[in-house]
């Protein structure tokens, strides 16, 4: 990089300008611009505009910077922050990290990178809030503040208000934590910033709303594949190994579809026995699902099971894309040439025989509710003695 005075010195002589000529055009006494030429001094940073104007120059090219240079410094740059992040020198990486904020302070990428390293030198350096380590995590924040007032860049402000919902805490500053995880856009990053500044009870109810998220999608994203036998088993096994003590609310839904998919597998592979069992499952979940949700709208149903007991299945959550029952539903799945090898079998006809859950209210309420509480064997017995 150029002295600014020799820069300055070249650009008058090209513009065929004396030192006394260049101050004129300045303000400035013809002194101050032999000063600047000869390295005595440098011209006070509220010059470096007017200077660059007048020679019609960009301020990095006043300070001897081509477009070129910064590219290949911040080419640099980048490879060093990259590279410390593949050997897991943290040191480096605070390194790398000052350096190209020291050099381009308003880049805010290298700003980002500064607020990140200082947190990860603190941790790995210091003993955690001691003066060194706590200086270092206020800095931090600081500049996550810095971002989130100035950048423009959406994915920018979104890793700010990460940084201080996480870092905050650390600082005994949960309230301002909180704030800026709910201010983040996604509901599923709040609940994640969220597990880093609640506490208590709050906490493990958020905890389980995770949980209870992620549940969702896994068996969702499982059940896609209907025709793959292995999958809609994992599914089946993870929705009973959360909810271990058979209060299914919602997942009645995913089971009841779950069963018809497998036995549809079963009856492919010639295994019709498998297939009815598998049916009979699915119709006992239809019936349960169908109980729920003539529950009144806005009625919430709690889960009991130990790992999501703090959540609840919101009726006014229910979407559904037609108009029929689950077991209207399950009527349906029964039409389907996928089960044609069943037709002549007494227990098929039986299953078809089945009308909705209209048929159990027909012998009350209370036998509904009963025959949900049963066994699926039982509570299939007990469906067959209405018909």
């Amino acid at each position: 990089m150029n002295n600014i005075g020799t820069k300055i010195k070249e650009l008058r002589k090209r513009a065929d300008l004396t030192q006394e000529q260049l101050a004129d055009i300045l303000g400035v006494a013809y002194q101050t611009v032999s000063k600047w030429e000869c390295g005595t001094t440098a011209p006070d940073i509220s010059m470096i505009a007017p200077i660059a104007r007048f020679f019609k120059i960009s301020a990095d090219e006043l300070f001897g910077l081509s477009e070129s240079e910064n590219d290949e410094r911040q080419r640099e740059l980048r490879e060093r922050w990259g590279n410390s992040w593949d050997t897991g020198d943290v040191a480096e990486r605070y390194a790398a990290a000052k350096e190209a904020h020291a050099e381009f302070p308003d880049n805010y990428e290298f700003l980002s990178w500064l607020a990140d390293a200082e947190i990860y030198y603190a941790d790995y350096n210091f003993e955690e809030h001691s003066e060194e380590w706590t200086s270092l995590y206020e800095s931090s924040v600081k500049h996550y503040e810095t971002l989130l007032e100035n950048c423009t860049d959406i994915d920018r402000k979104n890793e700010a208000l990460q940084g201080l919902a996480m870092n905050l805490p650390m600082l005994g500053r949960n309230d301002e934590a909180f704030k800026y995880a709910k201010m983040h856009p996604s509901s599923t990053k709040q609940r994640e910033l969220l597990m880093w500044c609640l506490k208590g009870e709050a906490a493990e109810k958020n905890i389980q709303e995770i949980v209870l998220n992620d549940l969702f999608n896994i068996v969702y994203d499982l059940e896609w594949r209907q025709n793959n036998l292995v999958c809609l088993k994992a599914a089946e096994t993870i929705i009973k190994t959360v909810i271990d003590d058979g209060n299914f609310v919602n997942y009645h839904g995913f089971l009841m579809t779950n069963y018809v998919f497998q036995a549809h597998c079963y009856t492919v592979s010639g295994q019709f026995e498998e297939a009815i069992e598998y049916l009979k499952k699915s119709y006992y979940h239809a019936v349960a699902m169908d109980e729920i949700e003539e529950m009144k709208k806005g009625s919430k149903v709690p889960f009991t099971c130990e790992i999501l007991n703090r959540t609840v299945f919101d009726l006014e959550d229910t979407c559904r894309s037609g108009m029929s029952t689950f077991t209207q539903d399950f009527k349906e799945y029964l039409s389907r040439d996928w089960f044609d090898s069943l037709r002549d079998r007494e227990d098929f006809k039986q299953l078809l025989a089945l009308n909705t859950l209209d048929m159990l209210m027909q012998k009350g309420h209370d036998e509904a509710q009963a025959g949900i509480g049963l066994s699926v064997d039982d509570a299939f017995k007990k469906v067959r003695e209405v018909i």
